[in-house]
């Protein structure tokens, strides 16, 4: 036998595959990378760890998140409206943002990720200002911060040109101190700071193209943004009803898609409010999209839009979103809140399985990300993004089926090891 670089032995080996193939042995990984796995006697290793029978499964998947706001979590415990959560808590809190707060809050959220099994997340990243010093100083903060955490981090720099018709009279209501005019930029201003955010990429981290909201952002800004050629593009989409339609009467996503924004790579946040001619346009372009349920129940949502978009065949990711409204980061109870929203106000015509969920926050997260030739499955040839998890505990008993066990009775703290790429990020 070969002798490998790292080897995964007495295992419970949830691959995500196709198949949704469980293993009962080990995993072999070599720079980075699985190199085999079977039942049996392992093969030598430089190094070996015994699971002593519990389950390594691919790391999960955030497929939205906001990091900056990290630094408010806990804030406010009470219901607010989304304008004031977002003029307020949101915007209150990262247009005052200097590079090491930035820099603070992906460091908690790495920390966070990491203890949770997250091994890959796209950061939907902004703290106004974009084009000027204090927004380019705060966004080299945070890549380096990102690279120092060695997850797999997508960072994607959020820019607008244009304030939605009637926010000008919410600004009147803003808490004192919010600044209206940080929000937005010229749009070759604009165009300049996310090209020179492609240009940032580094190690592990990679950055994509992205607005806040397609009714931020002018045809020419949506459209500079595509002739970038960033890796990938996302944006909040139909995360309201006056946001399903744009300000000039077209449908959000229709105006996406004759834009040339909705491809594979690209990814739709929220997708609450769509129909069936735009969840048809989404599946055909083959963007893929994220489903962040606790986020959505914390802002008074009442309806899961996940079975329709799922059934339309919708690429669907899970997504954590704000640590303001979601908090702390912890994938099991996201698959869990989703299911629970799912049954309760779902849509579409069944309702989802925990084995479901586990592969929206695995395999599907990756599909959604256009990510899935090289992460989200335990299999030959693809990135050894791992999470080893203790199932010794009472609250695993009686051992039945493993993926559904591993969303319905685990918790965070039976995350033992976490590797990325081979390399250790996290052990307990």
């Amino acid at each position: 036998m070969s002798r490998h670089g790292l080897v995964i032995d007495n295992a419970v080996i949830l691959t995500m595959d196709a198949s949704r193939t469980v293993v009962r042995g080990w995993l072999a990984v070599d720079d980075g990378v699985i190199t085999g796995f079977g039942e049996g006697p392992a093969p030598e290793a430089a190094e070996r760890v015994d699971a002593a029978g519990g389950i390594l499964h691919p790391g999960y998947i955030s497929a939205h998140q906001h990091s900056m706001d990290a630094l408010a979590r806990g804030e406010r415990g009470e219901a607010q409206e989304f304008f004031d959560w977002l003029f307020g808590t949101y915007y209150g809190t990262v247009l005052s943002y200097r590079p090491e707060d930035a820099a603070r809050a992906v460091e908690l959220t790495a920390a966070e990720l990491t203890r949770a099994g997250i091994t890959t997340v796209l950061d939907c990243w902004g703290v106004g200002d974009v084009g000027q010093p204090r927004a380019i100083a705060a966004l080299d903060a945070t890549i380096r911060a990102a690279d120092v955490s060695r997850l797999r981090w997508i960072i994607a720099p959020m820019v607008s040109d244009r304030v939605p018709p009637g926010w000008n009279s919410l600004f009147d209501a803003a808490p004192e101190g919010f600044r209206p005019e940080a929000l937005t930029a010229p749009t070759g201003v604009a165009l300049d700071f996310a090209r020179d955010a492609l240009s940032r990429a580094r190690g592990r981290v990679s950055v994509w193209a992205s607005v806040e909201l397609p009714e931020m952002a002018t045809d020419a800004l949506l459209a500079g943004l595509v002739d970038l050629g960033a890796p990938g593009f996302t944006t909040h989409v139909c995360a309201s009803e006056p946001g399903a339609v744009d300000v000039s009467g077209e449908r959000a996503i229709e105006r996406l898609d004759r834009l040339g924004v909705l491809r594979q790579g690209s990814v739709a946040a929220h997708l609450t409010f769509t129909d069936g001619a735009d969840r048809a346009a989404l599946a055909a372009s083959g963007c893929g999209g994220a489903h962040c349920a606790t986020a959505t129940m914390w802002g008074g949502g009442s309806r899961s839009s996940f079975g329709e978009l799922v059934d339309a065949g919708i690429p669907m990711g899970l997504g954590l979103d704000n640590a303001t409204l979601n908090t702390p980061a912890d994938m099991v109870a996201e698959m869990r809140a989703a299911m629970l929203f799912d049954r309760s106000m779902g849509s579409g015509p069944v309702r989802a399985a925990a084995a479901d969920l586990l592969a929206h926050a695995t395999i599907e997260g990756a599909r959604a990300l256009g990510l899935d030739d090289a992460i989200g499955s335990l299999e030959v040839g693809k990135r050894a993004d791992l999470v080893l998890v203790d199932t010794s505990g009472t609250h695993w008993l009686p051992h039945r089926d493993p993926a559904t066990a591993l969303v319905l009775q685990s918790r965070q703290d039976d995350i033992r090891r976490v590797w990325v790429e081979g390399e250790a990020v996290f052990a307990r």
